[in-house]
């Protein structure tokens, strides 16, 4: 699943759209020897497609296990799970690769501020292609226009804006748009570009079919259409080691036509895993792993964002730090059982 020592994730992040209905059998009984076990699973922010997809589970979780509690935090991004984990607040949290190499590396918002305490690697749950867009009616048409025009590049505290300033920032780009960068939350984006407050703003396809809340609701308030993302900002892309890039057919997600021509849709991506404490039980995670992959269908109900979980390796596309941080011992027995185990990976502790 490797090209150029970058994930290929369109092969494993299939079926999502295909939403049918699922019985709920029998619930699954105390894997942690009776005792209730809670998931307090830090999932960025409220809105967010993390957010979405730490509900959807959630909500199916609380019907098929007895003793197993999916609570989904809205922590504020991923910097602050990784803190309040840090900190003793939570026990679970997911994380986009980006943020969590800064925290690993000490760099980034982690560098003056630094943690030493990371949980173990649970599996994969989302993948998010980010592009640009602007009004239907304004004259900016490629991301050459952008310098000077106010712009949304997601919320500061987001790790996938950190990500982006460090792209464009190495690229020499960043300081053409960041005097312009008008800071508002999620919530309020959709009124910033009806306002015209904001003509260009950066989004993201979730799984390759679906927009998080606060882009769905651009897309019912706004006209707006994407716009082409010249060369030197495709190489930025390109060149950045802390995201992947990826070239698609056609922008997902949106309801109006927002192709804005006929044009190379330029996407940077990134993915994100679930993680999970060392003082969970296996049995837990295990028991998680599989109300997933036997209930994906019913979580899609919920929201689309989810993956088809019934593909084994659709669990593991972004394990990417395994160097750093071993798997949670019941993710590794899901992944043993079901034969997509990497030995150069290392089970935690128990």
């Amino acid at each position: 699943m490797f090209e150029n020592g970058r994930q290929t994730r369109r092969g494993v992040l299939k079926g999502t759209a295909g939403i049918g209905a699922l019985s709920l059998a029998g619930c699954l009984g105390g894997g942690g020897g009776g005792d209730q076990v809670d998931l307090t699973v830090g999932s960025s922010s409220s809105g967010s497609s993390t957010y979405g997809n730490s509900q959807a589970i959630q909500r199916v979780v609380s019907q098929q296990s007895d003793y197993l509690n999916f609570i989904t935090q809205d922590a504020g991004g991923d910097p602050q799970s990784i803190r309040l984990y840090a900190d003793g607040e939570i026990n679970s949290y997911s994380a986009g690769n980006y943020i969590m190499n800064q925290a690993l590396t000490e760099t980034g918002p982690f560098e003056d501020d630094p943690v030493s305490d990371f949980p173990q690697l649970g599996f994969g749950h989302l993948s998010l292609n980010l592009y640009w867009m602007a009004l239907e009616d304004s004259d900016i048409q490629t991301t050459d226009d952008l310098a000077g025009r106010d712009v949304y590049a997601l919320p500061a505290s987001w790790g996938l804006r950190a990500m982006t300033e460090e792209m464009y920032g190495n690229a020499g780009l960043w300081q053409g748009l960041s005097e312009n960068v008008v800071n508002v939350e999620t919530t309020q984006a959709a009124s910033a570009l009806e306002e015209g407050r904001v003509e260009a703003f950066i989004v993201y396809t979730s799984n390759y079919t679906q927009l998080p809340s606060w882009a769905a609701e651009i897309d019912s308030r706004v006209s707006v259409r994407a716009i082409e993302m010249t060369d030197d900002y495709v190489q930025a892309a390109q060149d950045f080691a802390g995201a992947g890039y990826e070239e698609v057919d056609e922008i997902g997600g949106w309801e109006q036509d927002v192709q804005g021509g006929n044009f190379p849709k330029h996407t940077w991506t990134e993915t994100y895993p679930y993680y999970f404490s060392p003082d969970v039980p296996a049995d837990a995670i295990y028991d998680l792993m599989e109300i997933c992959h036997n209930n994906y269908e019913s979580m899609q109900e919920a929201n689309p964002t989810i993956l088809d979980w019934s593909d084994p390796s659709n669990f593991t596309f972004a394990l990417t730090h395994t160097d750093e941080i071993p798997i949670h011992p019941g993710a590794a027995d899901w992944y043993e059982e079901n034969d997509v185990w990497d030995d150069s990976w290392t089970r935690g502790d128990e």
